[in-house]
């Protein structure tokens, strides 16, 4: 038998992934336009691959019945058993039932007109100039999108960006985390431990949500993988007779390229690298990028000119690219420093004035913010990099 060609399916937009960031860009655009949104899951926000800790701006208010808890504080383990304790007087951040957060987001996009696809992944992705072509798979049926925009929000494995010949992060953190019950913490404080042989490249934590606590870390460039070090981790008096309910991993991709747009294509969310170097969170640069890309892609239906979508790369640089630019090179800073110089620097930053304007002013989704103000502070923190003054003061 011959073999049948592809249904043809025709829209304005196709959202390739429904995360947080896919969804937002869905649910705004479809209020004008045909838009059809793929999740290669058959249950929007399976399996979680997200410590779920966002601030209050990456949460839409119809979505904070997500919320687990709320955190205003975070108290900091150096390698050399030092504990920095930062206490904001408000909150500084929700913790989200992830899974349930990520369906609120999806059906809000449905809600709003955008046609879903469960369980449908694309395969190639082709820009002829003038129109987008998709190869998607959904279980046996195989269907072409035409669109004239796609917006690529795919997640680290992104196929959008690899159509699109667009720069991979520059550096790819791996990442596993357990949720455990009997873990004795304080549920307005998350834990952050710090050292080379605890979490190489990054950090591990400890975070508070409901009835859980999820603890787990992220490694870059380590020797080993990243469930030796928690399994590590585990063994801390804290952690050692809890019982694991679930484990989950994943990969986040910092540090992105100039832009986030070839031609007809558009990336938001970890397809464009725009996790925070810092946290690795990525809920708020995800739907605040989205929400800008929509804006881009929108001027692009109402004027027809495609230079209109290349404002998306004007407008997210605008508001957190110089921010995630500055974090990075903080981020380079902390992968020079010993665990020795690790203690040393949160010593320094317990300082009472430095303290202080970290509980008062420190924000999770700029944190490079305070650079400059902390090294007039503290102008002993320069001795970590003789680059530091150049670069923030």
């Amino acid at each position: 038998m011959p073999k049948r060609s592809p249904t043809v399916v025709r829209t304005d937009v196709l959202v390739v992934g429904g995360g947080p960031a896919g969804s937002t860009a869905a649910r705004l655009l479809a209020r004008d336009h045909e838009v059809a949104i793929l999740e290669e899951h058959r249950t929007p926000g399976e399996p979680l691959q997200c410590a779920g800790l966002v601030t209050q701006r990456g949460v839409p208010m119809f979505a904070r019945e997500s919320v687990l808890g709320e955190v205003r504080g975070a108290k900091l383990h150096s390698p050399l058993g030092f504990t920095l304790t930062l206490e904001a007087r408000s909150i500084r951040a929700y913790v989200l039932d992830r899974a349930h957060f990520d369906r609120v987001m999806f059906h809000k996009a449905v809600d709003a007109g955008a046609v879903p696809r469960l369980g449908s992944s694309a395969r190639h992705i082709r820009d002829t100039g003038s129109e987008v072509h998709t190869d998607v798979r959904t279980d046996h049926l195989s269907e072409e999108f035409v669109s004239r925009v796609v917006i690529g929000a795919d997640g680290y494995k992104s196929i959008c960006r690899k159509s699109s010949h667009l720069a991979a992060p520059k550096h790819m953190l791996t990442g596993i985390q357990v949720d455990l019950k009997g873990v004795e913490i304080d549920p307005e404080f998350v834990e952050l431990f710090l050292g080379r042989d605890v979490a190489p490249g990054f950090f591990a934590w400890a975070i508070p949500a409901g009835d859980l606590v999820r603890v787990g870390l992220c490694t870059w460039d380590a020797a080993d993988l990243p469930a030796i070090y928690l399994k590590r981790l585990l063994t801390r008096p804290q952690f050692r007779h809890a019982r694991r309910v679930s484990t989950t991993s994943g990969k986040i991709p910092i540090g992105p390229g100039r832009s986030a747009v070839s031609g007809r294509i558009l990336l938001v969310g970890d397809a464009a690298c725009h996790a925070k170097p810092l946290s690795g969170g990525g809920v708020y640069t995800g739907v605040r990028g989205a929400e800008l890309c929509a804006e881009a892609v929108s001027e692009y239906f109402e004027s027809h000119r495609i230079s209109s979508l290349g404002s998306y790369d004007r407008l997210w640089k605008e508001e957190f690219g110089k921010e995630l630019s500055r974090a990075f090179r903080i981020r380079k800073i902390f992968l020079a420093l010993t665990d020795k110089k690790i203690d040393k620097a949160l010593r320094i930053f317990s300082e009472p004035d430095v303290r202080r304007l970290l509980e008062q002013r420190g924000d999770i989704d700029y944190p490079s913010s305070l650079s400059s103000t902390v090294l007039k502070l503290a102008p002993r923190l320069a001795q970590f990099s003789p680059q530091i003054i150049e670069s923030f003061l």
